[in-house]
């Protein structure tokens, strides 16, 4: 944006310039090879002098029609309206449903001598509360804030003598990385009597008549620091966002301070009605933020809050099938579906059983969108042997691909790959995905350079 304004500038300079030139010259201007040059119609020497007396005459008689203006008007201060918005009823209202989401995760890093370390690390971001169930509180904040998360805790926005009765931890109860949502749940066991007193559920509002210009107050937590507020406008809507992985979300855009850790917080209208879910993850300016519109989350909310709790088991189950990550970039390229490619089906495994082949994309696991290698390996994890699910899978058909749905029922996975650990990548690697080569993009397999590193044994596969 800001090499777009120094443009703007640098053009409207150029144009004024041209005009204050063309005012005080008075022949024609044309230009040649690029070069402003001015001509001048040859006249006798006297009609010239003439033209020149003329034009001073023109001149003086201008200068004396020439009005004086008085002194500009101006107000007193202590009389002006006074336009500022005090939005501290709003937000008294809306803090009670507000809450911060700190959350611990296992990250891969390359160390100094290029191998491959596990590190612990921890974020901070924001969400709120929208339902509550017999067990309950359920929470909205984002899918990439919690999905890779090994332990979760919020912070209630209530008072306590203690400040430890205002934490609890959570669990994930479903993400939807297409539209980067995701629900968390806290067991009302957990909270503090005297915190759940003070707690409220948010008021969902409605999206589909924004206008640009309409007040929008963000509240949550941010940089980390603790929940804060800021109040803007909604600057646009219907903005398309795309992602470094190629993804992409429509939202709307406000001029609200935007700080990392709001993720997942609340923006509210006049009336403290939601009406969008920030995601500071997608920041692309000074003072540019961007929110899911409420409308497009609540079908997604609904979904998740109605979905059953689960904690990640010892040993998940297993379908017998090895799979690679289609890249964001291959997919469009290619127009291939994203989601978990299966290289490969081992021979009367689960996979088999119900019909899985080569080829075949996972784009759903149990209901939760799969768009990645990674994301099936999340969710599995929840799952035990002996369960079934429903899987949703593209199948090419040699001109396109086709939606169907399967029943899996997981099996224990065969010793040898339990004890498979993940390989170190290839130098050609980049997070788990080999890029496309437009120059080749066929090998000896159809599919060759598309995917990613397959994790684990291809004989007997990963999953």
């Amino acid at each position: 944006m800001k090499n777009r304004n120094r443009i703007a500038a640098v053009v409207t300079g150029a144009v004024l310039a041209g005009a204050l030139m063309i005012g005080q010259i008075a022949p024609s201007v044309y230009a040649e090879d690029g070069e402003t040059t001015l001509t001048v119609t040859e006249t006798e020497e006297a009609a010239e002098e003439e033209a020149v007396e003329e034009e001073v005459k023109e001149t003086e008689k201008q200068t004396e029609e020439k009005k004086v203006y008085e002194q500009l008007e101006t107000t007193n201060s202590s009389d002006a309206v006074v336009t500022a918005i005090d939005v501290s009823g709003v937000v008294e209202a809306v803090m009670p449903s507000i809450v911060t989401v700190s959350e611990k995760s296992v990250q891969e890093i390359e160390t100094y001598f290029g191998m491959s370390q596990s590190v612990e690390v921890e974020g901070a971001a924001s969400g709120f509360i929208i339902a509550q169930n017999d067990d309950e509180l359920l929470i909205a904040t984002n899918n990439h804030v919690v999905e890779d998360s090994t332990e979760v805790t919020v912070a209630f926005s209530a008072e306590a003598e203690d400040p430890d009765n205002l934490l609890a931890p959570a669990r994930v109860k479903g993400t939807d990385a297409k539209t980067d949502l995701a629900v968390i749940a806290v067991n009302l066991e957990d909270i503090n009597e005297d915190v759940l007193k003070q707690l409220k559920i948010a008021v969902l509002g409605s999206s589909d008549k924004l206008k640009v210009g309409q007040t929008a107050i963000t509240i949550g937590n941010s940089l980390g620091e603790g929940i804060s507020v800021t109040s803007g406008i909604i600057s646009a809507l219907n903005v398309e966002i795309t992602m470094e992985d190629g993804s992409k979300f429509t939202e709307f855009q406000t001029d609200g301070a935007a700080n990392q850790g709001q993720s997942g917080g609340a923006i509210v209208n006049a009336k403290g009605e939601v009406i969008g879910i920030f995601s500071a993850g997608y920041l692309d300016g000074d003072n540019m933020g961007y929110a899911i519109p409420i409308s497009t989350a609540i079908p997604v909310l609904q979904d998740l809050i109605n979905r059953e709790t689960r904690d990640i088991v010892e040993e998940h189950g297993y379908m017998g099938i090895t799979v690679v990550a289609v890249s964001a970039e291959a997919s469009e390229y290619y127009n291939i579906p994203e989601g978990a490619y299966i290289y490969e089906v081992s021979d009367g495994s689960a996979g088999d059983k119900a019909g899985l082949k080569k080829g075949d994309i996972i784009v759903g696991f149990d209901g939760i969108t799969i768009d990645s290698q990674e994301a099936l390996l999340r969710q599995i994890n929840y799952y035990e042997p002996g369960e079934t699910v429903e899987v949703k899978i593209m199948r090419g058909d040699g001109s396109g691909y086709e939606e169907q749905t399967v029943e899996i029922t997981l099996e224990d996975a065969p010793e040898e790959v339990k004890a498979q650990k993940k390989p170190e990548k290839k130098d050609n690697d980049e997070d788990g995905e080999l890029q496309h080569d437009p120059d080749d993009p066929f090998g000896r397999d159809p599919f060759d350079g598309l995917f990613g590193d397959i994790w684990g044994d291809q004989e007997n596969g990963d999953f």
